[in-house]
């Protein structure tokens, strides 16, 4: 679900970052701005919601303007096989497909803004940005990557599992630098489902990480994480 708006000119747009991927490529990134004002011209602005997803086909792909996208390899709520891939932030390109057998699901953590080139116009932007058929390929590496190293980084005890959901959050510009810590909107529900952790399993693993000082929370849906981060993008970094 979600609203959609078709869009007529740029509105701030071009000051959306590039993702990282662009920028170090000298080619990639000169281009950058022609990319942008292809996806203004052929895409709409489209928001969900907490509780939607973005819906697209395997060909669509996005921009994500405000706001952050969980990008899992399972519907929400199917919590013996979801996996976190990736949580995308502001200036991130994504497509819904990695590769013909592994769709990812993109659910909102909060109200989230997307410029997103639908089927319809793809051969129009196509025609528009003819770059695009060298960026697609790195695309769709850089979110196989992801989802490579989501699947790494998840053998192993369930209380890692759990850690690494709360780092990848913590790192998130929707998180807010505190005195107890950096502090996060989400619940032990949404967390647990996901790392992929059983709710028993889960129960132990939070206890311990509120022993040692790394979380806590504070009622249902806010909590003060203290661990390890990943490194800063290069956007963020700059």
């Amino acid at each position: 679900m979600g609203s959609s708006i078709s869009f007529v000119g740029s509105n701030g747009l071009m000051d959306v970052p590039a993702p990282s991927w662009i920028r170090t490529d000298v080619i990639l990134f000169a281009s950058w701005g022609q990319l942008l004002l292809a996806m203004i011209k052929h895409g709409a602005v489209e928001t969900v919601r907490k509780g939607e997803q973005l819906c697209m086909k395997s060909s669509e792909f996005g921009l994500l303007i405000n706001g952050g996208l969980y990008a899992t390899d399972s519907p929400p709520g199917n919590e013996s096989r979801a996996l976190l891939i990736d949580f995308l932030r502001r200036g991130d390109l994504f497509t819904p497909t990695i590769s013909g057998n592994l769709k990812i699901t993109l659910t909102p953590h909060c109200k989230t803004t997307c410029l997103v080139v639908r089927e319809a116009t793809l051969g129009a932007f196509k025609s528009e940005f003819e770059a695009w058929d060298m960026c697609e390929p790195i695309l769709c590496a850089e979110m196989a990557q992801a989802y490579s190293n989501a699947v790494s980084a998840t053998i192993g005890k369930d209380q890692d599992k759990i850690r690494r959901v709360l780092s990848i959050m913590a790192s998130h510009p929707t998180s807010i630098d505190s005195k107890l810590g950096r502090e996060i909107e989400a619940g032990k529900q949404l967390i647990r489902d996901l790392a992929g952790v059983q709710k028993r399993s889960a129960t132990r693993a939070f206890r311990n990480l509120e022993d040692s000082g790394e979380v806590s929370f504070y009622g249902y849906k806010r909590l003060f994480y203290r661990g390890e981060q990943p490194r800063p993008r290069l956007e963020e970094s700059k």
